[in-house]
Protein backbone atom coordinates (compact mmCIF):
# COMPACT_ATOMS: atom_id res chain seq x y z
CA UNK A 1 0.00 0.00 0.00
CA UNK A 2 1.53 3.28 -0.92
CA UNK A 3 1.79 5.88 1.99
CA UNK A 4 1.09 8.87 0.24
CA UNK A 5 -2.61 8.06 -1.64
CA UNK A 6 -3.26 7.08 2.02
CA UNK A 7 -2.32 10.30 3.53
CA UNK A 8 -3.92 12.94 0.93
CA UNK A 9 -7.42 10.16 1.47
CA UNK A 10 -7.09 11.24 4.74
CA UNK A 11 -6.12 14.60 4.92
CA UNK A 12 -9.39 15.44 2.15
CA UNK A 13 -11.52 13.14 4.25
CA UNK A 14 -10.89 15.73 7.58
CA UNK A 15 -10.82 18.63 5.67
CA UNK A 16 -14.30 18.08 4.24
CA UNK A 17 -15.26 17.14 7.27
CA UNK A 18 -14.32 19.72 8.89
CA UNK A 19 -15.64 22.30 6.53
CA UNK A 20 -18.91 20.11 6.85
CA UNK A 21 -19.19 20.59 10.65
CA UNK A 22 -18.79 24.20 10.56
CA UNK A 23 -20.88 24.96 7.82
CA UNK A 24 -23.56 23.93 10.35
CA UNK A 25 -25.56 26.78 11.71
CA UNK A 26 -28.60 27.25 14.15
CA UNK A 27 -29.53 25.16 17.44
CA UNK A 28 -30.79 21.48 16.96
CA UNK A 29 -31.77 21.01 20.12
CA UNK A 30 -35.17 19.30 20.20
CA UNK A 31 -38.44 20.49 21.40
CA UNK A 32 -39.87 17.23 22.69
CA UNK A 33 -37.83 14.27 23.74
CA UNK A 34 -40.89 11.36 23.93
CA UNK A 35 -39.93 7.77 22.63
CA UNK A 36 -43.26 7.47 21.40
CA UNK A 37 -43.28 10.45 18.61
CA UNK A 38 -39.75 9.05 17.58
CA UNK A 39 -41.37 5.61 17.13
CA UNK A 40 -44.37 6.73 15.82
CA UNK A 41 -42.39 8.27 12.69
CA UNK A 42 -39.77 5.70 12.53
CA UNK A 43 -42.49 3.15 12.00
CA UNK A 44 -45.02 5.21 9.64
CA UNK A 45 -43.00 8.04 7.52
CA UNK A 46 -39.60 6.32 7.58
CA UNK A 47 -40.79 2.25 7.80
CA UNK A 48 -39.48 1.65 4.38
CA UNK A 49 -36.12 3.41 4.52
CA UNK A 50 -35.98 1.87 7.77
CA UNK A 51 -36.60 -2.00 6.65
CA UNK A 52 -33.73 -1.15 3.85
CA UNK A 53 -31.01 0.11 6.38
CA UNK A 54 -31.92 -3.24 7.87
CA UNK A 55 -31.31 -5.24 5.25
CA UNK A 56 -28.04 -4.01 4.26
CA UNK A 57 -26.82 -4.15 7.64
CA UNK A 58 -27.63 -7.60 7.90
CA UNK A 59 -25.98 -8.33 4.19
CA UNK A 60 -23.06 -6.98 5.97
CA UNK A 61 -22.52 -8.78 8.48
CA UNK A 62 -23.12 -12.21 6.85
CA UNK A 63 -20.40 -10.40 4.22
CA UNK A 64 -18.21 -9.98 7.20
CA UNK A 65 -18.35 -13.33 8.48
CA UNK A 66 -18.04 -14.89 4.50
CA UNK A 67 -14.76 -13.10 4.36
CA UNK A 68 -13.80 -13.80 7.98
CA UNK A 69 -14.40 -17.56 7.23
CA UNK A 70 -12.68 -17.92 3.88
CA UNK A 71 -9.61 -15.85 5.60
CA UNK A 72 -8.62 -19.00 7.73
Amino acid sequence: MNKIPAAISAILFFLVMAVSVASISGSYTPLEQHITNISRELFSTYLIPFELLSVVLVTGIVGMFHTAEDEE
